[in-house]
Protein backbone atom coordinates (compact mmCIF):
# COMPACT_ATOMS: atom_id res chain seq x y z
CA UNK A 1 0.00 0.00 0.00
CA UNK A 2 1.52 3.54 -0.88
CA UNK A 3 1.60 5.67 1.49
CA UNK A 4 0.82 9.07 0.92
CA UNK A 5 2.40 12.42 2.03
CA UNK A 6 0.45 15.26 3.75
CA UNK A 7 1.27 17.18 0.43
CA UNK A 8 -0.08 14.62 -1.51
CA UNK A 9 -3.12 14.10 0.01
CA UNK A 10 -3.59 18.34 -0.51
CA UNK A 11 -3.41 17.92 -3.96
CA UNK A 12 -5.67 15.37 -4.60
CA UNK A 13 -8.22 16.55 -2.44
CA UNK A 14 -7.54 20.39 -4.55
CA UNK A 15 -8.03 18.25 -7.75
CA UNK A 16 -11.19 16.41 -6.66
CA UNK A 17 -12.73 19.71 -6.00
CA UNK A 18 -11.50 21.33 -9.02
CA UNK A 19 -13.12 18.02 -10.72
CA UNK A 20 -16.32 18.67 -9.10
CA UNK A 21 -16.69 22.04 -9.72
CA UNK A 22 -15.70 21.30 -13.50
CA UNK A 23 -18.30 18.86 -13.59
CA UNK A 24 -20.95 20.71 -11.89
CA UNK A 25 -19.97 23.84 -14.78
CA UNK A 26 -20.19 21.27 -17.43
CA UNK A 27 -23.62 20.28 -16.51
CA UNK A 28 -24.79 23.53 -15.86
CA UNK A 29 -23.68 24.81 -19.16
CA UNK A 30 -26.07 25.52 -22.06
CA UNK A 31 -25.18 26.76 -25.33
CA UNK A 32 -26.55 30.22 -26.54
CA UNK A 33 -29.59 29.93 -28.44
CA UNK A 34 -29.44 30.37 -32.37
CA UNK A 35 -31.36 33.47 -33.37
CA UNK A 36 -34.15 32.53 -35.78
CA UNK A 37 -33.87 34.83 -38.87
CA UNK A 38 -37.34 35.96 -39.82
CA UNK A 39 -36.17 36.44 -43.17
CA UNK A 40 -35.39 32.37 -43.86
CA UNK A 41 -38.31 31.16 -41.95
CA UNK A 42 -39.73 28.90 -44.36
CA UNK A 43 -43.87 30.20 -45.19
CA UNK A 44 -44.56 27.30 -47.46
CA UNK A 45 -45.44 29.76 -50.18
CA UNK A 46 -44.39 29.39 -53.85
CA UNK A 47 -42.80 32.15 -56.47
CA UNK A 48 -45.44 31.98 -59.59
CA UNK A 49 -43.62 34.43 -62.54
CA UNK A 50 -46.46 36.52 -64.18
CA UNK A 51 -46.62 36.57 -67.60
CA UNK A 52 -48.65 40.36 -69.12
CA UNK A 53 -49.61 40.32 -72.86
CA UNK A 54 -51.20 43.15 -73.80
CA UNK A 55 -54.44 42.64 -75.44
CA UNK A 56 -56.90 44.87 -77.72
CA UNK A 57 -60.41 45.46 -77.18
CA UNK A 58 -63.18 48.07 -78.68
CA UNK A 59 -66.70 49.18 -77.75
CA UNK A 60 -69.80 49.18 -80.00
CA UNK A 61 -69.06 52.22 -82.58
CA UNK A 62 -71.50 55.20 -81.42
CA UNK A 63 -73.51 56.62 -84.25
CA UNK A 64 -75.39 59.73 -83.06
CA UNK A 65 -76.30 63.41 -83.83
CA UNK A 66 -74.96 66.52 -82.24
CA UNK A 67 -77.54 69.20 -81.95
CA UNK A 68 -76.23 73.19 -82.04
CA UNK A 69 -78.86 73.28 -79.15
CA UNK A 70 -78.72 69.55 -77.84
CA UNK A 71 -74.94 68.41 -77.85
CA UNK A 72 -74.90 64.49 -77.63
CA UNK A 73 -74.19 63.43 -73.45
CA UNK A 74 -73.91 59.34 -73.21
CA UNK A 75 -71.49 57.01 -71.04
CA UNK A 76 -69.63 53.40 -71.80
CA UNK A 77 -67.86 51.56 -69.82
CA UNK A 78 -65.20 48.72 -69.87
CA UNK A 79 -65.41 45.55 -68.49
CA UNK A 80 -61.60 44.69 -68.25
CA UNK A 81 -59.26 45.60 -65.59
CA UNK A 82 -55.58 46.48 -65.95
CA UNK A 83 -56.37 49.13 -69.13
CA UNK A 84 -53.49 50.65 -70.31
CA UNK A 85 -54.70 53.19 -72.27
CA UNK A 86 -57.98 54.21 -74.40
CA UNK A 87 -58.39 55.07 -77.85
CA UNK A 88 -61.09 57.92 -78.73
CA UNK A 89 -61.92 58.30 -82.02
CA UNK A 90 -64.65 60.97 -83.43
CA UNK A 91 -65.49 61.34 -87.47
CA UNK A 92 -67.57 63.39 -88.84
CA UNK A 93 -68.61 64.88 -92.47
CA UNK A 94 -70.22 68.40 -92.44
CA UNK A 95 -74.01 68.24 -94.22
CA UNK A 96 -73.72 71.96 -95.04
CA UNK A 97 -71.21 74.27 -96.63
CA UNK A 98 -71.30 77.20 -98.96
CA UNK A 99 -69.01 78.95 -101.39
CA UNK A 100 -67.15 76.52 -103.33
CA UNK A 101 -67.62 73.83 -99.69
CA UNK A 102 -64.20 76.17 -98.76
CA UNK A 103 -66.83 78.09 -95.58
CA UNK A 104 -69.82 77.51 -93.36
CA UNK A 105 -67.87 74.18 -92.04
CA UNK A 106 -68.90 72.56 -88.76
CA UNK A 107 -66.64 72.89 -85.51
CA UNK A 108 -67.27 69.34 -83.42
CA UNK A 109 -65.97 69.47 -80.20
CA UNK A 110 -65.46 65.60 -77.96
CA UNK A 111 -65.32 66.04 -74.52
CA UNK A 112 -64.61 62.66 -72.38
CA UNK A 113 -64.74 62.45 -68.63
CA UNK A 114 -62.52 59.03 -67.47
CA UNK A 115 -63.34 57.39 -63.76
CA UNK A 116 -60.89 59.46 -62.34
CA UNK A 117 -62.32 62.35 -62.67
CA UNK A 118 -59.62 63.73 -65.66
CA UNK A 119 -61.61 65.36 -68.16
CA UNK A 120 -59.91 66.55 -72.14
CA UNK A 121 -61.41 68.30 -74.72
CA UNK A 122 -60.45 68.25 -78.41
CA UNK A 123 -61.93 70.53 -80.93
CA UNK A 124 -61.68 70.19 -85.09
CA UNK A 125 -63.32 72.00 -88.04
CA UNK A 126 -64.53 70.07 -90.95
CA UNK A 127 -61.89 70.14 -93.94
CA UNK A 128 -62.47 72.20 -96.87
CA UNK A 129 -63.65 70.27 -99.93
CA UNK A 130 -64.16 67.08 -98.53
CA UNK A 131 -66.06 68.42 -95.27
CA UNK A 132 -64.66 65.35 -93.58
CA UNK A 133 -63.33 65.41 -89.90
CA UNK A 134 -61.62 63.76 -87.08
CA UNK A 135 -60.93 63.54 -83.57
CA UNK A 136 -58.05 61.24 -81.98
CA UNK A 137 -57.33 61.21 -79.10
CA UNK A 138 -55.87 58.81 -76.55
CA UNK A 139 -55.32 58.69 -72.73
CA UNK A 140 -53.01 56.52 -70.68
CA UNK A 141 -53.77 54.77 -67.02
CA UNK A 142 -49.68 54.69 -66.48
CA UNK A 143 -49.94 51.38 -64.97
CA UNK A 144 -47.61 48.60 -64.48
CA UNK A 145 -48.31 45.42 -62.98
CA UNK A 146 -46.53 43.70 -60.83
CA UNK A 147 -44.68 40.36 -62.75
CA UNK A 148 -44.46 38.09 -59.63
CA UNK A 149 -46.72 36.94 -56.76
CA UNK A 150 -46.74 34.46 -54.04
CA UNK A 151 -49.28 31.85 -53.21
CA UNK A 152 -48.95 28.45 -51.37
CA UNK A 153 -50.75 26.80 -54.19
CA UNK A 154 -51.82 27.74 -57.69
CA UNK A 155 -55.79 27.52 -57.04
CA UNK A 156 -54.26 30.85 -54.13
CA UNK A 157 -52.25 31.94 -56.68
CA UNK A 158 -55.72 32.26 -59.54
CA UNK A 159 -57.35 34.15 -57.05
CA UNK A 160 -54.77 36.68 -56.24
CA UNK A 161 -54.25 37.28 -59.45
CA UNK A 162 -57.50 38.66 -59.96
CA UNK A 163 -57.24 41.30 -57.18
CA UNK A 164 -55.22 44.38 -56.20
CA UNK A 165 -52.46 45.21 -57.00
CA UNK A 166 -52.42 42.18 -59.84
CA UNK A 167 -55.87 43.34 -61.05
CA UNK A 168 -56.08 47.45 -61.35
CA UNK A 169 -59.98 47.97 -61.59
CA UNK A 170 -59.73 51.59 -61.19
CA UNK A 171 -61.34 51.56 -64.59
CA UNK A 172 -63.34 48.55 -65.18
CA UNK A 173 -66.52 48.68 -64.97
CA UNK A 174 -66.83 52.46 -63.98
CA UNK A 175 -68.69 55.29 -66.11
CA UNK A 176 -66.69 57.19 -69.47
CA UNK A 177 -68.92 60.33 -69.36
CA UNK A 178 -68.73 61.55 -73.52
CA UNK A 179 -70.03 64.96 -74.58
CA UNK A 180 -69.99 65.49 -78.08
CA UNK A 181 -70.95 69.84 -79.20
CA UNK A 182 -71.29 71.57 -82.50
CA UNK A 183 -70.35 74.91 -83.60
CA UNK A 184 -72.87 75.36 -86.29
CA UNK A 185 -70.59 76.80 -89.85
CA UNK A 186 -72.92 77.78 -91.81
CA UNK A 187 -73.47 81.44 -92.72
CA UNK A 188 -76.41 82.11 -94.43
CA UNK A 189 -79.07 82.96 -92.06
CA UNK A 190 -81.73 80.62 -93.42
CA UNK A 191 -79.66 77.75 -94.42
CA UNK A 192 -78.08 78.45 -90.63
CA UNK A 193 -81.75 78.28 -89.27
CA UNK A 194 -82.02 74.78 -91.21
CA UNK A 195 -78.81 73.40 -89.56
CA UNK A 196 -79.73 71.67 -86.97
CA UNK A 197 -76.46 69.87 -86.06
CA UNK A 198 -74.32 67.19 -87.15
CA UNK A 199 -74.26 63.53 -87.54
CA UNK A 200 -70.73 61.66 -86.21
CA UNK A 201 -69.51 58.48 -85.40
CA UNK A 202 -67.30 57.75 -81.97
CA UNK A 203 -64.95 54.49 -82.36
CA UNK A 204 -63.37 53.73 -78.88
CA UNK A 205 -60.94 51.29 -78.46
CA UNK A 206 -58.77 50.22 -75.79
CA UNK A 207 -55.21 48.03 -74.55
CA UNK A 208 -55.64 46.15 -71.75
CA UNK A 209 -53.09 43.61 -69.62
CA UNK A 210 -54.02 39.72 -69.46
CA UNK A 211 -52.25 37.80 -67.10
CA UNK A 212 -50.88 34.20 -66.96
CA UNK A 213 -49.47 32.37 -64.11
CA UNK A 214 -45.84 30.10 -63.93
CA UNK A 215 -44.27 28.84 -61.07
CA UNK A 216 -40.49 29.89 -60.82
CA UNK A 217 -38.69 27.07 -59.29
CA UNK A 218 -35.63 28.73 -59.04
CA UNK A 219 -37.06 30.84 -56.09
CA UNK A 220 -39.03 28.40 -54.04
CA UNK A 221 -38.25 26.80 -50.94
CA UNK A 222 -38.41 23.49 -49.72
CA UNK A 223 -37.25 20.96 -47.19
CA UNK A 224 -37.52 20.29 -43.60
CA UNK A 225 -39.05 23.49 -41.78
CA UNK A 226 -38.24 22.31 -38.75
CA UNK A 227 -34.82 23.29 -37.06
CA UNK A 228 -32.37 20.27 -35.64
CA UNK A 229 -32.85 19.87 -31.49
CA UNK A 230 -29.84 21.68 -29.93
CA UNK A 231 -27.20 19.60 -29.14
CA UNK A 232 -26.06 20.33 -25.15
CA UNK A 233 -22.65 19.17 -26.18
CA UNK A 234 -21.62 21.51 -28.58
CA UNK A 235 -19.41 23.88 -27.86
CA UNK A 236 -18.67 23.00 -23.84
CA UNK A 237 -16.47 24.34 -21.98
CA UNK A 238 -12.96 22.79 -22.18
CA UNK A 239 -12.92 21.88 -18.43
CA UNK A 240 -11.77 18.21 -18.63
CA UNK A 241 -9.03 18.70 -21.18
CA UNK A 242 -7.77 21.74 -19.49
CA UNK A 243 -7.11 19.47 -15.98
CA UNK A 244 -5.50 16.95 -18.49
CA UNK A 245 -3.52 19.22 -20.38
CA UNK A 246 -2.02 20.41 -17.24
CA UNK A 247 -0.81 17.08 -15.86
CA UNK A 248 -2.68 16.81 -12.49
CA UNK A 249 -4.87 13.92 -14.31
CA UNK A 250 -2.30 11.37 -13.34
CA UNK A 251 -3.12 11.55 -9.53
CA UNK A 252 -7.20 10.66 -10.14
Amino acid sequence: MISLKKNDKIIIIALLVILVIAGVGVAMYQSPKTTSNPSSTITGEKTYDITWTLRNGALDTISEFAGKKSPYQGTVTILEGNVKSITFNLSWTDDRMTFLKRMGLDRLTLEVTTPDGVTFTETNTSAQITGEGTITYRVATGIIPPVSLKAIDEKTAQAKLKEKPYNDNTWANKDININVSVQIGEHRIVKRLRDKGNNFELKITYEYYDGTLKEDTTKNTGGDSNPPPDDPWVEQPPYISMIINTGCGRYV
